[in-house]
C-alpha cells in the first residue's frame, strides 16, 4: 500500500451573506507562512473585491490554516 500526502493553505472570508465563508485553497505552501504574511495577502483580495461567489463579497478574514491530509492506499 502506498501513502500520498499533501498540504494545502486554506484561506477562509466572511462574505456579505451573514454566516456564509468563502473558501479557497492553495497547495504546497511555504512551510514558513506566518500571520504577518498572509493577513495582508488576504486583505487585499477583499480591498480588491478580486472574488464574488454564490453568498457575495468577500467581506472578512475569517481564518487560514495549513492542511495535511495523508491517504493510504486500500485498493490500488
Amino acid at each position: 500500500m502506498a501513502d500520498s500526502q499533501t498540504t494545502v493553505l486554506r484561506l477562509v472570508f466572511g462574505t456579505d451573506t451573514p454566516g456564509k465563508t468563502y473558501a479557497m485553497e492553495f497547495n504546497s505552501p511555504k512551510p514558513d507562512l506566518t500571520d504577518a504574511l498572509i493577513r495582508p495577502v488576504m486583505q487585499q483580495f477583499i480591498d480588491g473585491q478580486l472574488v464574488s461567489g454564490t453568498n457575495g463579497m468577500l467581506t472578512s478574514i475569517e481564518s487560514a490554516g495549513i492542511i495535511t491530509r495523508q491517504v493510504t492506499e486500500v485498493i490500488s
